[in-house]
């Protein structure tokens, strides 16, 4: 009987959102000591950057629409939080001295320093190749290795036979321009950002090295390029009624299996999501984590459950809220 009334409650107080989710463009540029990771509305705008001191992020990968990011500065490959910045080391190899580019295969990271060398995606070495290439960036395209070098040439390369690789010869084309850095791979085009004393442009292109799309860099000393799907809403901020005393204006489970949330949070505070099915159970159980006041882009995975209603309780130090969520797939 308590459960039936708090599930009777909690449909009385629950509401549903329908509002679909925004890919963003995400970028690094360093200048001198200092590092940038922006994130960039799909027509070049910005939506919001983080500022790093002592850090030189160069190329980035993306696993399961997460930021992975490697670093220059030190031999070290990072995972990045997009909701607000932060950092969790990955690689962490001090046998070595830089990265400058980064690719997953799907099971290892790959980066080159004196080697080619690769991970597993907890950043434990499994082995070393023989490979003699300057490389500026790098990228899996689902069967072969890509490098681009420091004579702006992109090389492909067969690595199936570990540790032997094979070069391509016949697949080696240039970049848009010889200022481009870092190197990604969509499924079906490589990105690109060009790395200037001025902002130059980032790019998307094919295997010819034809430009398919450009956008303007939101500064100068650029690197690296890459897509995050269903990271923000449609809706601008500016739609959303400020006055509002709801910590949660956009609530949404997409199809690729992410529930898209923008937290409106007027201080700091420890943050706990739980999404519930109907029953009353617990379908996932994601955060309790301590955020600062203002707002916060959630991308969380939901995935493994049959389509349906659910129900998403977010708490926080001073109130809480409890909305109902769609599931297709």
């Amino acid at each position: 009987m308590k459960r039936y009334i708090f599930l009777i409650f909690l449909a009385t107080i629950s509401f549903t959102l329908n509002i679909l989710g925004e890919d963003v463009i995400v970028y690094t540029a360093n200048q001198s000591f200092d590092s940038r990771i922006y994130i960039l509305r799909m027509d070049g705008s910005v939506y919001q950057y983080y500022e790093y001191a002592n850090y030189h992020f160069v190329d980035m990968e993306v696993i399961n629409n997460e930021l992975y990011v490697s670093e220059a500065f030190a031999p070290r490959v990072y995972k990045v939080d997009l909701t607000n910045g932060n950092l969790e080391v990955i690689v962490d190899d001090w046998s070595l001295f830089y990265f400058y580019d980064l690719a997953y295969d799907g099971t290892y990271l790959y980066v080159t320093e004196w080697d080619l060398n690769r991970y597993d995606i907890n950043g434990t070495k499994q082995g070393t190749a023989s490979f003699d290439e300057d490389v500026m960036g790098s990228a899996w395209d689902g069967a072969h290795y890509w490098t681009l070098n420091d004579s702006q040439e992109i090389k492909c390369w067969d690595i199936s036979g570990w540790p032997i690789l094979t070069e391509l010869p016949d697949s080696v084309f240039s970049p848009p321009t010889p200022d481009c850095r870092g190197l990604w791979f969509d499924g079906n085009y490589f990105w690109t950002a060009e790395s200037k004393d001025y902002a130059g442009n980032i790019y998307q292109f094919d295997k010819q090295g034809q430009i398919v799309n450009q956008w303007t860099e939101p500064t100068y000393r650029g690197w690296s390029a890459c897509v995050i799907d269903d990271f923000i809403s449609s809706v601008e901020e500016e739609e959303i009624d400020q006055q509002s005393d709801n910590l949660v204006r956009i609530n949404r489970i997409q199809s690729s299996g992410y529930i898209n949330l923008k937290l409106f949070l007027p201080q700091p505070t420890s943050v706990n999501i739980t999404v519930y099915f109907l029953s009353g159970e617990v379908a996932y159980s994601y955060w309790d984590k301590e955020l600062n006041s203002g707002i916060h882009n959630l991308s969380l995975k939901f995935t493994s459950v049959p389509t349906g209603i659910y129900f998403c309780r977010i708490v926080t130090d001073f109130k809480f809220e409890t909305y109902k969520i769609m599931y297709f797939k």
